[in-house]
Protein backbone atom coordinates (compact mmCIF):
# COMPACT_ATOMS: atom_id res chain seq x y z
CA UNK A 1 0.00 0.00 0.00
CA UNK A 2 1.38 3.41 -0.90
CA UNK A 3 1.66 6.41 1.40
CA UNK A 4 -1.18 8.05 -0.51
CA UNK A 5 -3.37 4.95 -0.13
CA UNK A 6 -2.70 4.93 3.61
CA UNK A 7 -3.48 8.61 4.02
CA UNK A 8 -6.60 8.23 1.86
CA UNK A 9 -7.88 5.46 4.13
CA UNK A 10 -7.38 7.63 7.20
CA UNK A 11 -9.08 10.56 5.46
CA UNK A 12 -12.03 8.29 4.58
CA UNK A 13 -12.37 7.27 8.23
CA UNK A 14 -12.32 10.95 9.23
CA UNK A 15 -15.10 11.65 6.74
CA UNK A 16 -17.20 8.74 8.00
CA UNK A 17 -16.74 9.68 11.66
CA UNK A 18 -17.81 13.24 10.81
CA UNK A 19 -20.96 11.79 9.22
CA UNK A 20 -21.46 9.59 12.30
CA UNK A 21 -21.23 12.64 14.54
CA UNK A 22 -23.80 14.43 12.39
CA UNK A 23 -26.13 11.41 12.61
CA UNK A 24 -25.69 11.26 16.41
CA UNK A 25 -26.45 14.96 16.74
CA UNK A 26 -29.65 14.38 14.76
CA UNK A 27 -30.45 11.24 16.81
CA UNK A 28 -30.56 9.30 13.54
CA UNK A 29 -29.61 5.97 15.11
CA UNK A 30 -30.25 3.90 11.98
CA UNK A 31 -27.92 6.04 9.89
CA UNK A 32 -25.38 6.03 12.71
CA UNK A 33 -25.41 2.22 12.82
CA UNK A 34 -24.92 1.98 9.05
CA UNK A 35 -22.05 4.44 9.14
CA UNK A 36 -20.51 2.63 12.09
CA UNK A 37 -20.45 -0.60 10.08
CA UNK A 38 -18.85 1.23 7.15
CA UNK A 39 -16.31 2.83 9.48
CA UNK A 40 -15.42 -0.56 11.00
CA UNK A 41 -14.77 -1.90 7.51
CA UNK A 42 -12.48 1.01 6.68
CA UNK A 43 -10.62 0.60 9.96
CA UNK A 44 -10.10 -3.09 9.14
CA UNK A 45 -8.59 -1.97 5.83
CA UNK A 46 -6.26 0.41 7.64
CA UNK A 47 -5.16 -2.24 10.12
CA UNK A 48 -4.65 -4.91 7.43
CA UNK A 49 -2.80 -2.68 4.99
CA UNK A 50 0.81 -1.94 5.54
CA UNK A 51 2.50 1.00 3.95
CA UNK A 52 5.25 0.00 1.53
CA UNK A 53 7.35 3.03 2.36
CA UNK A 54 8.02 5.01 5.52
CA UNK A 55 5.99 8.13 6.08
CA UNK A 56 7.93 11.35 5.85
CA UNK A 57 7.37 14.03 8.49
CA UNK A 58 4.55 15.87 6.63
CA UNK A 59 2.68 12.61 5.97
CA UNK A 60 3.23 11.46 9.56
CA UNK A 61 1.81 14.76 10.84
CA UNK A 62 -1.20 14.40 8.56
CA UNK A 63 -1.77 10.83 9.75
CA UNK A 64 -1.60 11.98 13.38
CA UNK A 65 -4.00 14.85 12.62
CA UNK A 66 -6.45 12.36 11.07
CA UNK A 67 -6.21 10.09 14.10
CA UNK A 68 -6.79 13.01 16.49
CA UNK A 69 -9.85 14.10 14.46
CA UNK A 70 -11.23 10.55 14.51
CA UNK A 71 -10.75 10.34 18.29
CA UNK A 72 -12.33 13.78 18.82
CA UNK A 73 -15.40 12.80 16.78
CA UNK A 74 -15.61 9.49 18.61
CA UNK A 75 -15.56 11.30 21.97
CA UNK A 76 -18.31 13.69 20.84
CA UNK A 77 -20.41 10.78 19.57
CA UNK A 78 -20.02 8.98 22.91
CA UNK A 79 -21.01 12.16 24.77
CA UNK A 80 -24.24 12.15 22.78
CA UNK A 81 -24.89 8.41 22.90
CA UNK A 82 -23.96 7.57 26.50
CA UNK A 83 -26.85 9.46 28.17
CA UNK A 84 -29.26 7.93 25.65
CA UNK A 85 -27.86 4.45 26.33
CA UNK A 86 -28.26 4.95 30.09
CA UNK A 87 -31.87 6.01 29.55
CA UNK A 88 -32.51 3.03 27.25
CA UNK A 89 -30.92 0.67 29.76
CA UNK A 90 -33.17 2.08 32.47
CA UNK A 91 -36.24 1.57 30.30
CA UNK A 92 -35.25 -1.99 29.52
CA UNK A 93 -34.57 -2.72 33.20
CA UNK A 94 -37.91 -1.20 34.11
CA UNK A 95 -39.68 -3.30 31.49
CA UNK A 96 -37.95 -6.46 32.73
CA UNK A 97 -38.86 -5.65 36.34
CA UNK A 98 -42.45 -4.88 35.35
CA UNK A 99 -42.67 -8.12 33.40
CA UNK A 100 -41.29 -10.11 36.34
CA UNK A 101 -43.77 -8.43 38.70
CA UNK A 102 -46.63 -9.15 36.29
CA UNK A 103 -45.60 -12.81 35.97
CA UNK A 104 -45.36 -13.13 39.76
CA UNK A 105 -48.76 -11.52 40.19
CA UNK A 106 -50.28 -13.83 37.56
CA UNK A 107 -48.92 -16.86 39.43
CA UNK A 108 -50.45 -15.59 42.68
CA UNK A 109 -53.93 -15.01 41.28
CA UNK A 110 -54.16 -18.18 39.16
CA UNK A 111 -56.07 -20.93 40.88
CA UNK A 112 -53.92 -23.94 41.74
CA UNK A 113 -54.71 -27.14 39.91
Amino acid sequence: MSVQDTLSLYAAVVEITDQMLDAAKQHDWERLALLEAECAERIRSVSLGTCDEPLMEPEQKLKVAHIKKILDSDREIRNIIDPWMVKLSGLLSNNAANRQMFDTYQQLIRPSR
